[in-house]
C-alpha cells in the first residue's frame, strides 16, 4: 500500500467529449477542505475539454444537500456531480434522471459503481480503507492497541469504513475497542475537542484513535496539546489525505502518524470521464483507484511534498487524451 503508483491501470478508451457541457458540483460541505478541493479540481479539469463547472455548497447536512440538489436540477445542467450522501437525495436524483441529467457521485454511497440512482459512484474501496487503518494500529502497537473509532454515519462510505475498522480490530484478540463514536461531520469543530479531552480522562493513555476523515484531527490535536498529552501516547490515524494531515505526519510530533488518502484530483478527472460515458449512453467504467497508505517514511512521495496524494501515473494526460481523442496517449 505504501509503494508508489506509477503505472496507469485505468481506462484506455472512451467516447470523445463534446465541448460546451455544463456541470454542477454539489459539495457536501465547502468548509471541509476535501469537499472544496474536488470542486476546484473539477473546474480545472473541465476547462481543458471546454466544459464549465458551477459549485453549490451543501453545508454539511441532509437538509442542505436536498436544497442544493434541488437548486442543481433547477439549473438544467448537462450533468451533476455530488459529494453528498446519495441515499438522502433519492427524489432529486430521480428528478434529474427524468430530466435526462446524469448524476455521478464522489464518495456518495458506501460502494463503488451505480447506486441510489447514480450513474456511478467514484471512490476508493471503503472497506479496504477501514481495514488499512486498523491494520496499521495493530501492527504499530504490536497487537496491543487500545482503539477509539470516530465516524460520521450520515455518509454511507463512513459507515463502511468504520464497520471495517471494527471487524479488523476484532481479529486482534489482544487489542481492545474503547469506544465507537458517531456524530455529524458538520459538528466536528465543536464536538471533537471535547471528545479528545474526555478520552484522556475516561480511558487513560496510551490509545489509538481512528477516523473516517482527517478533518476531525484538525480539532482533536489542539485539545490534546493543550492537555499536555504526549504525541506518542495519543496516536491518530485517518483517511482522505487532506493537507493538514500530511503536515502533521511530516512533522512527526503532531499526533497523527498515518492516513489513507483519496487521489482527489485523479477522481475529479475520472468523474468527467464517467460523465462523458453517460452523455454517450454507455455503461460506466468499472475501474476505481487503488488505496495508498501515507506514513512518515513516504509522506513526501506521490504528491505528498504538496500535501496531497497525486499519483505519478500521468492520469491527467491519460484522461485528457481519452476525452479529446478517445484513447490514452
Amino acid at each position: 500500500m505504501e509503494a508508489p503508483q506509477t503505472t496507469w491501470t485505468g481506462p484506455t478508451s472512451g467516447p470523445i467529449a463534446r465541448a460546451g457541457k455544463s456541470i454542477v458540483y454539489l459539495s457536501g460541505q465547502e468548509s471541509n477542505s476535501l469537499d472544496a478541493a474536488y470542486g476546484n479540481y473539477l473546474q480545472a479539469a473541465a476547462k481543458k475539454i471546454g466544459w464549465s463547472v458551477t459549485i453549490i455548497d451543501g453545508k454539511g447536512t441532509p437538509t442542505g444537500w436536498l436544497a442544493g440538489m434541488d437548486q442543481a436540477v433547477a439549473l438544467h445542467p448537462s450533468g451533476i456531480v455530488i459529494f453528498a450522501n446519495a441515499s438522502s437525495l433519492k427524489a432529486p436524483i430521480a428528478a434529474a434522471t427524468a430530466a435526462h441529467i446524469p448524476v455521478v457521485g464522489l464518495h456518495a454511497c458506501s460502494v463503488t459503481g451505480p447506486c441510489h440512482g447514480l450513474f456511478t459512484n467514484i471512490q476508493e474501496d471503503a472497506t479496504a480503507i477501514g481495514k488499512a487503518e486498523a491494520d496499521y494500529a495493530i501492527a504499530a502497537s504490536h497487537g496491543t492497541a487500545r482503539v477509539i473509532i470516530v465516524t460520521h454515519n450520515e455518509y454511507g462510505i463512513a459507515r463502511i469504513k468504520s464497520d471495517a475498522m471494527k471487524s479488523e480490530l476484532a481479529k486482534c484478540s489482544t487489542c481492545k475497542l474503547l469506544a465507537y463514536v458517531n456524530y455529524p461531520a458538520a459538528e466536528s469543530s465543536t464536538r471533537t475537542p471535547q471528545l479528545a479531552t474526555s478520552w484522556v480522562s475516561q480511558y487513560g493513555l496510551p490509545f489509538y484513535a481512528l477516523t473516517v476523515g482527517d478533518n476531525d484531527w484538525d480539532f482533536a490535536v489542539p485539545a490534546l496539546r493543550a492537555d499536555g498529552v504526549p504525541p506518542s501516547k495519543a496516536v491518530l490515524i485517518g483517511s482522505d489525505g487532506i493537507a493538514s494531515a500530511y503536515q502533521r505526519i511530516r512533522a512527526g510530533n503532531q499526533y497523527q502518524v498515518a492516513t489513507v488518502p483519496e487521489p482527489a484530483q485523479e477522481e475529479a478527472y475520472y468523474a468527467l470521464y464517467q460523465m462523458n460515458r453517460a452523455f454517450h449512453g454507455m455503461t460506466p467504467s468499472t475501474w476505481y483507484p487503488p488505496i495508498y497508505l501515507v506514513t512518515h517514511s513516504n509522506v513526501n512521495a506521490q504528491g505528498g511534498a504538496n500535501d496531497a496524494f497525486d499519483p505519478s501515473n500521468n492520469y491527467q494526460q491519460h484522461f485528457v487524451s481519452l476525452l479529446t481523442t478517445g484513447r490514452t496517449s
